[in-house]
C-alpha cells in the first residue's frame, strides 16, 4: 500500500501537478484581489469569496484530469500488470490508489489554506469546516474519476463523465429548489413536469449534494449552526464506499 501511494506521489511530481496547481492558485488569488478591489464595500470579503470558489474549481479540475489520465496511462504502459504481479489483492490495489489520490488532494488543499490564513484571515472554525468539507468533496470526485477510468477505455471520456458528475452534483440544490418554485416547468408542466420532477428526485437520491460542501460564507461569517455539519462525513462515507465497491467489483472482473 505504501509503495502505491509513494508511486502516485512520484507520478504527480513528475507531471508537475503540484507546481502547476500552485501557480494557477496564485494567479486565482491575484485575480480575486483585483475583483475584490472593484467592490464599493467589503472588498476583502469579496476577494476571499472569489478565491475560495475559484480555488475549489481549480483543485477539482486538476485532480480529475490527473486521476483519469494517470489511471489510463498505467493500463496502457502495463504498470497495473506489474503491480498486480506482486503479493497484493485487487481490492487492496484499488483502495491504495484511492488513498494515494486523497493524499494528493490534501497536499493540494494545503497551499489554499495557508494563503487564506495569512492574507485573508477568515473565521477559524469557518476555515476548518470549509477545508475539511472541501477535502471530503474532492475525495468523492477522485473516487468517481477512478471508477470512470477503470470502466472506460478513454481518458477523455473519463474526464468528461467526471466533470458531468461534478456539475450535476453541484447544481443539485438549484434543481431541488426549482421543484418548489411556483410557475416553474415542473409545477405547471402537466405530465411532462411530473416526469421531470420524478427523474430529478431519483437523481437527487443517487448523487451527492456537493452544493452543501465548502460554502464560502463560512469563511466570512463563520458557522451559524453546527447541526448540519454531520451531513458532510455521512454523505462522503456512503458515496465513497459505494464508488470504491463498484470500482473493486469492476476491477476484479478484468482479465490481464
Amino acid at each position: 500500500m505504501k509503495t502505491i501511494i509513494k508511486y502516485t506521489l512520484l507520478t504527480a511530481s513528475r507531471d508537475l501537478l503540484f507546481i502547476g496547481l500552485c501557480l494557477i492558485i496564485l494567479m486565482a488569488y491575484g485575480f480575486s484581489v483585483f475583483v475584490g478591489n472593484t467592490a464599493l464595500v467589503e472588498q476583502s470579503q469579496m476577494s476571499m469569496a472569489y478565491f475560495a470558489g475559484s480555488s475549489r474549481i481549480i483543485l477539482v479540475t486538476g485532480l480529475i484530469v490527473f486521476v483519469c489520465f494517470h489511471v489510463r496511462r498505467s493500463f496502457e504502459n502495463r504498470e497495473v500488470e506489474s503491480i498486480l504481479s506482486k503479493p497484493i489483492s485487487r481490492s487492496q490495489f484499488v483502495f491504495s490508489y484511492w488513498v494515494g489520490f486523497c493524499v494528493l488532494a490534501i497536499t493540494s488543499v494545503l497551499p489554499v489554506i495557508v494563503i487564506m490564513s495569512i492574507l485573508n484571515r477568515p473565521d477559524f472554525m469557518g476555515l476548518l469546516a470549509w477545508s475539511s468539507s472541501l477535502i471530503l468533496e474532492i475525495s468523492i470526485i477522485v473516487a468517481f474519476a477512478m471508477l470512470a477510468s477503470l470502466i472506460m477505455k478513454s481518458a477523455v471520456s473519463s474526464v468528461l463523465s467526471s466533470f458531468a458528475f461534478y456539475l450535476i452534483s453541484r447544481l443539485m440544490g438549484f434543481f431541488i429548489a426549482t421543484m418548489d418554485t411556483p410557475g416553474s416547468l415542473m409545477s405547471g408542466g402537466g405530465q411532462f413536469g411530473g416526469l421531470l420532477e420524478f427523474i430529478l428526485k431519483i437523481v437527487a437520491v443517487i448523487l451527492p449534494r456537493l452544493d452543501l460542501f465548502a460554502k464560502s460564507e463560512w469563511l466570512i461569517y463563520g458557522i451559524s449552526g453546527k447541526g448540519d455539519l454531520w451531513v458532510f462525513p455521512a454523505q462522503s462515507l456512503v458515496f465513497i464506499l459505494l464508488l470504491l465497491s463498484v470500482s473493486i467489483f469492476d476491477f476484479k472482473r478484468k482479465q490481464f
